[in-house]
């Protein structure tokens, strides 16, 4: 999405990208490889880890999925929107329409169903399905809609297909972002906490901010807090009960356990230099998994660890790097309910579940502690004051073929809600895609039209 977004934020200041390394390494308990993207590089892998028919199964597999990649990935959430105004958007994709109809419900099913429909049964492959699954949706395979990772696969299996990464970082697409809101006239508060959504005679008009401040709604008020946020910003009674109830039930991710570092490593770096079969190469990216046999969502069986400067030196001191590890997910609240965040029980429970993080930078960068010249680690409760998040939660934890997402509207006229907590995915994918669901509604049908043509989606029907 932000493919087609940014041009258009960017003005006169347009993002660019590192041609990203293909590859990232992966720690399993069988062993370590470097995971490259593309179809090719992974047979190697399957054959050093897969069973006697372990290809045979990912062909077949992955065939079936690009097939259905051609719904997954034929419809932009820039053509959806909610009411009759659908039907003039949609229409330009009407041959990818038939090929969702055709598909059915499958893509909504959960990917547990295709592995066994095609029959699947690799211990590497399918355990390897459900480390994807989790580190995209946040949840095992038995619990991934098959659209995500249809979606997923079609786009590893691309030709000559990278990984990209901004320069400058995740702060140069922000400030692309608030370039785009600023050039349309919008603008940008910062410190400008919303205390309550604002009711009059039966409908949401505004917010007001901490301090009595009130900013009135044009049209609606959108908000991007979680569901369960959300909630609790309506004045009680604006909202019927049983729809408050229904979505303060909606089922919670765990949450998660970070560490920022900033390591000293020159010596590391000039060894390298020098050559030899252990030099120092670090990846942009790694996943570790400890156990197999435990869920794939138990807490710190699956670390990520991202050092973004290998890719974007400027992002670092020269002869250092920036790191990013954590666990996403699997980090339960319950853990720190109650303790206070000031306390020396807080702080020794705080470098006890970030440990195994420790543990996983300590294989990129040996006798890690000594090379620490930033270190800072963040737990559920974190996530909570900081993030705005009920519990620290990752996300909603709507599962595939049993849950449904409440979609962008609400009772209350005027409130209308975007975010992961509505919308399929975790995360910013699901933020951007029901972000621009609801943009959607907010514009007359031909307008939306016009906007696909402009930006040359490349979609089905579109010129």
């Amino acid at each position: 999405m932000l493919r087609w977004t940014l041009p258009f934020c960017s003005g006169k200041r347009p993002i660019t990208c590192h041609r990203a390394e293909d590859t990232w390494g992966v720690s399993l308990p069988q062993g370590y490889f470097d995971n490259a993207v593309g179809p090719e590089p992974f047979r190697e892998t399957i054959s050093r880890f897969g069973g006697p028919g372990a290809q045979e199964e990912w062909d077949r597999l992955t065939e079936h999925l690009l097939e259905l990649s051609e719904c997954t990935m034929g419809l932009p959430p820039f053509s959806l929107r909610t009411g009759p105004g659908a039907v003039v958007t949609m229409a330009q994709f009407l041959p990818t329409l038939v090929k969702v109809a055709k598909a059915g419900p499958s893509l909504q099913d959960p990917f547990t169903d295709v592995l066994e429909k095609l029959n699947v049964t690799d211990p590497f492959v399918k355990n390897w399905l459900n480390l994807l699954c989790f580190l995209l949706q946040g949840l095992p395979s038995d619990g991934t809609m098959t659209a995500v990772m249809a979606y997923m696969i079609a786009d590893w299996c691309r030709p000559g297909v990278v990984l990209d990464y901004p320069k400058g970082g995740t702060e140069a697409l922000v400030d692309a972002l608030v370039r785009g809101v600023k050039g349309k006239g919008g603008k940008v508060m910062l410190a400008a906490h919303v205390e309550e959504v604002v009711v009059e005679d039966g409908k949401a008009c505004g917010v007001r901010l901490r301090g009595g401040k009130v900013i009135r709604a044009s049209r609606s008020v959108v908000s991007n807090a979680s569901i369960w946020d959300t909630l609790r910003l309506v004045p009680k009674g604006a909202l019927p009960e049983d729809f408050v109830k229904e979505r303060e039930a909606t089922p919670q991710c765990k949450s998660f356990m970070h560490v920022h570092l900033g390591v000293r490593c020159q010596d590391l770096i000039d060894k390298a230099a020098k050559g030899g079969d252990d030099a120092f190469d670090p990846r942009c990216h790694y996943a570790v998994v400890a156990d197999w046999d435990k869920p794939i969502d138990d807490a710190g069986n699956v670390i990520v660890v991202s050092i973004p400067s290998v890719l974007d030196p400027s992002l670092a001191p020269p002869g250092c790097h920036t790191v990013h590890a954590y666990t996403a997910g699997c980090e339960p609240f319950s853990n720190w309910e109650g303790l206070d965040p000031k306390g020396e029980e807080y702080r020794k429970l705080k470098e006890e579940r970030a440990q195994v993080l420790m543990d996983a930078v300590e294989t990129v960068f040996p006798d890690l502690e000594s090379r620490l010249d930033v270190r800072m680690i963040g737990t559920p409760v974190t996530a909570q004051r900081f993030l705005r998040r009920d519990r620290g939660t990752y996300g909603p934890e709507i599962k595939a073929g049993r849950d449904k997402f409440a979609g962008p509207n609400t009772p209350l006229p005027g409130l209308v809600c975007t975010g992961d907590s509505v919308w399929p995915g975790i995360g910013v994918p699901a933020v951007a895609a029901s972000g621009t669901l609801v943009a959607n509604m907010m514009v007359n049908p031909l307008k939306q039209l016009k906007m696909l043509r402009n930006i040359d989606f490349g979609g089905v029907g579109v010129e």
